[in-house]
């Protein structure tokens, strides 16, 4: 890989990409771990929280649960009316409870986002009418309003095309949806929200191979009166690729990460043409690129991926689409492939190599500019490096995408004449990589290389480096 930087081509402002995060209720954090994660990756512009109406309450009993123990089951599985994604749950490993999880994420967000889900099958099926679920729906919301003034999206459901969140039509996605309207109107009308409720949805797990659906959903709320006030959609990059080639849509299947998610991206335009609805904020709010796997490599794996989406995506002020990587904190024997930290028996926790990528990105400041990357395989190629030079030094993060081990060739032009100290923080299977080293002795990101260059009479400072398949390096380059 040959990556030419640019000093005199100036791009503007270097924009993290990284301001938008997930939480999971499958195996919530605990309560101090978003005040240490906004302190190593940044405060969230928006993060996603979710609630679970079935915990919340009980529609056999009418019992309210408002600080319900998270992921604690009720009743056995085989007295549930549907089963849902239980069979995933795993309570919090600290005992978080609803309050907490809510209220340690608000503080730690400028807004929230919040997911509203299950007892999608229980209302469609007639086991509860759909004015108990409206009621509910509505109840919840304004709970989680007085907890947390900061939330400002309300996504109704999520991912109900698959059997683990309902396997709903879209004609009962719309029903669902309708009433979630009417009572996101209610509460604002009622209480003049600061911060004013959205509504929108509908987090499809696979928008392509489903956007028939997406369709139908959005024709549905249309004959109704009704417009989504963003729309959100799901993308794991394997996942996707697989789903594709079960439906024969091989010309799809054949394109890169990036390329699938501008496909989404010229769906979703091409419907609002066509039935002549305004232009929204589209959340891409879970963003992946390996299967869900408790496979150690497969974090690695992901999080390389990972730097070229959110390189693609994230670094604007306004953009197209907005990417949340799945997930700060997850249940690593289920989602090692996603998850960003892992706790430690001491109650500490460890970045992963997803969450390494992300606090490389985020630890990127100044003003960006223009590279070139070339000789490479990988896909994807031309966001596979970025550069930004602030009134210290320059910042180059390269990233191998691709499955074979890799020389990298660093150049950057118009530099004064002298000598410079290179950093280098590198992830890969044995460096800064607490999934495929021993568990949580590295605690933050430890330097791995310096070397002192010369830039001569052309200007062009030069380094040479390996990187392995999937591995990354950020690199902090200064004048002796």
């Amino acid at each position: 890989m040959k990556i030419k930087v640019n000093r005199s081509e100036k791009l503007g402002r270097y924009i993290d990409p990284t301001k938008w995060q997930n939480s999971t209720l499958r195996y919530s954090p605990p309560e101090d771990f978003p005040s240490f994660m906004a302190k190593e990756i940044g405060r969230a512009e928006i993060m996603r929280v979710w609630i679970t109406l079935d915990e919340y309450w009980d529609y056999r009993t009418n019992e309210f649960y408002p600080d319900y123990d998270i992921g604690v089951a009720r009743y056995p599985a085989e007295e549930l009316h549907y089963p849902y994604d239980w069979k995933n749950i795993v309570p919090a490993p600290s005992g978080t409870r609803f309050k907490a999880y809510l209220t340690s994420h608000a503080k730690e967000a400028d807004e929230l986002l919040l997911n509203v889900r299950r007892l999608e099958r229980e209302v469609s099926d007639g086991v509860i009418t759909f004015d108990e679920y409206e009621s509910i729906f509505e109840k919840a919301i304004e709970y989680c309003k007085e907890l947390a003034p900061n939330i400002r999206y309300i996504e109704c459901c999520n991912e109900v095309d698959i059997r683990s969140f309902g396997q709903l039509t879209a004609e009962e996605y719309v029903n669902i949806y309708l009433c979630a309207h009417r009572a996101v109107k209610r509460l604002n009308e009622k209480h003049n929200y600061p911060i004013p409720l959205e509504l929108g949805g509908f987090a499809a797990a696979h928008p392509i191979t489903v956007w028939g659906m997406m369709r139908d959903i959005v024709a549905g709320l249309k004959d109704a009166g009704v417009e989504m006030e963003f729309y959100s959609y799901h993308h794991y990059d394997t996942g996707a690729t697989a789903n594709l080639i079960s439906k024969k849509n091989y010309e799809v299947a054949r394109l890169s990460g990036v390329s699938k998610l501008r496909y989404i991206l010229k769906l979703h335009n091409e419907m609002l043409a066509d039935f002549d609805l305004p232009k929204r904020k589209v959340f891409l709010n879970e963003l992946g690129r390996a299967k869900t796997t408790g496979i150690d490599g497969d974090c690695l794996y992901n999080a390389a991926g990972l730097i070229t989406y959110l390189l693609a995506f994230g670094c604007s002020d306004d953009p197209e689409i907005y990417p949340f990587p799945w997930c700060t904190f997850h249940n690593p024997n289920l989602q090692i492939s996603y998850t960003q930290f892992l706790l430690c028996d001491d109650g500490s926790y460890a970045m992963t190599p997803n969450g390494v990528a992300i606090k490389m990105l985020h630890s990127i400041a100044g003003e960006r500019l223009g590279v070139s990357i070339s000789e490479n395989s990988a896909r994807d190629l031309e966001y596979c490096a970025v550069a930004a030079e602030d009134e210290k030094g320059i910042f180059v993060l390269a990233v191998n995408p691709s499955g074979e081990p890799d020389i990298g060739e660093l150049e950057i032009e118009g530099m004064p004449e002298g000598e410079y100290v290179i950093k280098g923080h590198l992830c890969d299977a044995k460096h800064n990589n607490c999934v495929t080293c021993p568990a949580c002795d590295g605690k933050t990101l430890e330097q791995t290389g310096e070397a002192i260059r010369k830039v001569g009479a052309d200007g062009v400072f030069r380094h040479v480096f390996s990187l392995e398949n999937y591995a990354f390096v950020l690199y902090r380059i200064e004048k002796i």
